[in-house]
């Protein structure tokens, strides 16, 4: 029986794949399957830069240390039209499979459908790797009790938040992240990390604003607006780029048409407060007209328009 098993999960997420194939490694050893402990993990792109020579120096120090598990995420880059080594490294692993039963164990990971094309490319992948494991995406409750845990790993369980880490702004946050679910580079994890980076950038934004107000705030609390940003229409009292906007001459069809987005904006904000499903609508746009009506200039304002809104992360173009 081959000890080989493919991976194939729906998602990419630091916390999923990796883990589990460092445990099935365990298992496989503690049982017997393989006589070594060795790991080596690296990806598709990597193995196609380095070359068969760079592959089978890698497999000959799995061997060294007595065996083990190579794990290749993102291996579908191997047969990437990026990466011209690829289907050489690719022929060689193929081989290697069947050469070192009972003593290397391959674990390929990828996007769901990248591994389909990647599969489809060379007959003797799926006779080689016949057990495949899909990773389902997170719920949102499964994502609010992530972000729970990172917040709290990270500060040792001393920071608060309003409503609490199992009220509703964290739930509307999990929501947020979850509304990618399904999506090419849904990242679960990842997101839920960048979502948190955001709004530690908020929080220290506005212990900054307080600090030099001469107050003294308490660096162990997220606000609401810390945690989903400002209530829309707040902020763009600030945004210097609406105010512009409001100035501009004529394009008048054009202000109307940003006003109706901010509207929506602002009735799916009330939403999320209320846990209705929001209001589906799209930010991409096409301006028309002549040279010198304005166009570029309004295209940058809309940009930075979105950034006070909390939409985009840079407003530049």
């Amino acid at each position: 029986m081959s000890p080989t098993i493919c991976f194939k999960p729906l998602t990419i997420h630091r916390l999923g794949k990796t883990t589990v194939a460092r445990i099935y490694a365990k298992f496989l050893t503690e049982v017997g399957v393989i006589p070594g402990t060795c790991f080596k993990e690296t990806t598709g792109a990597s193995l196609a830069n380095i070359g068969v020579s760079g592959c089978k120096k890698l497999i000959e120090e799995i061997l060294n240390e007595g065996g083990g598990v190579l794990f290749l995420d993102e291996a579908y880059q191997l047969t990437s039209g990026n990466n011209m080594g690829g289907g050489a490294v690719l022929d060689h692993l193929l081989t290697e499979v069947e050469n070192l039963r009972g003593k290397v164990v391959f674990v390929l990971a990828g996007y769901n459908k990248q591994m389909e094309s990647f599969f489809a490319h060379n007959p003797g992948l799926p006779s080689r790797f016949p057990i495949q494991m899909d990773f389902a995406d997170y719920s949102d409750d499964e994502l609010r009790r992530m972000l729970e845990l990172k917040v709290n790993g990270r500060f040792n369980g001393l920071m608060d938040c309003d409503g609490g880490l199992h009220g509703l702004y964290c739930r509307i946050i999990a929501r947020r992240v979850g509304y990618g679910r399904g999506k090419d580079g849904f990242g679960n994890a990842r997101t839920v990390e960048n979502t948190l980076s955001g709004i530690y950038r908020r929080q220290a934004d506005r212990l900054r604003r307080e600090r030099k107000a001469g107050n003294k705030p308490d660096d162990m609390f997220l606000t609401k607006e810390d945690l989903i940003g400002p209530e829309p229409t707040n902020a763009l009292t600030a945004c210097a780029a609406w105010k512009k906007l409001q100035e501009l001459t004529g394009l008048n069809a054009v202000k109307e048409a940003v006003s109706a987005l901010v509207d929506s904006i602002q009735e799916n904000y009330k939403r999320e407060l209320a846990e209705h499903p929001p209001i589906q609508y799209s930010l991409n746009k096409v301006f028309l007209g002549n040279p010198g009506t304005g166009k570029t200039t309004v295209a940058k304002l809309y940009g930075q328009i979105l950034v006070a809104l909390g939409l985009l992360s840079r407003g530049e173009g």
